[in-house]
């Protein structure tokens, strides 16, 4: 019997493979069922759930502080959407961290500030975690001392309802072309 992650992941996969389905957004529609609550803790140790930022449109990326290879070019992604962003318009950038046992809040604080202090990095237990990832549909596994996982940006609504899911490599301009468009339908 394939588990709920596995079936998640092969559905993105398989979802990369497809067209566009509206010709002016970037990105993919996710695979059913992607996405949920994130009740986690953010880099000063409070409490964090998707409330905190309901009206805006989300940008979350899952990942770990240590990532040598996807983390920092997504993460760099990020910074030039959030200074793409009008005034008062920008989005929420969530960052979720996959090793919660190394990434606790004073790590997570630390590096997002480095990036963009307006970036939410978000930890709590390993269970918490694996919880989250499952829900998004993250695909991770230790390897070597190191943690693989999949590189997705995961643009969620004002209603925190995931509408696209996008490669790692997408560019700062789609991203916010979609954000801007989501604010247009949410607005």
């Amino acid at each position: 019997m394939i588990s709920r992650t596995r079936r998640l992941l092969l559905a993105s996969i398989a979802c990369a493979a497809l067209p566009v389905q509206a010709q002016d957004w970037h990105g993919r529609v996710p695979p059913v069922g992607v996405g949920g609550a994130l009740d986690l803790t953010d880099q000063r140790g409070q409490r964090f759930a998707l409330a905190r930022v309901a009206g805006r449109p989300v940008l979350v990326f899952f990942g770990f502080t240590h990532c040598g290879s996807t983390c920092p070019l997504a993460l760099a992604t990020a910074r030039q959407v959030l200074h793409a962003a009008a005034p008062g318009q920008d989005p929420a950038v969530v960052f979720v961290t996959l090793d919660p046992l190394t990434d606790g809040p004073q790590q997570l604080r630390s590096f997002v500030d480095r990036i963009d202090a307006r970036i939410i990095g978000l930890t709590g237990s390993p269970q918490q975690i694996e919880q989250a990832a499952e829900r998004y549909g993250v695909g991770v596994r230790g390897q070597a001392g190191t943690l693989e996982h999949s590189s997705v940006f995961y643009l969620l609504d004002g209603a925190a309802r995931v509408r696209r899911v996008y490669p790692h490599t997408t560019p700062a301009a789609a991203l916010m072309a979609d954000i801007r468009r989501l604010q247009s339908l949410d607005g």
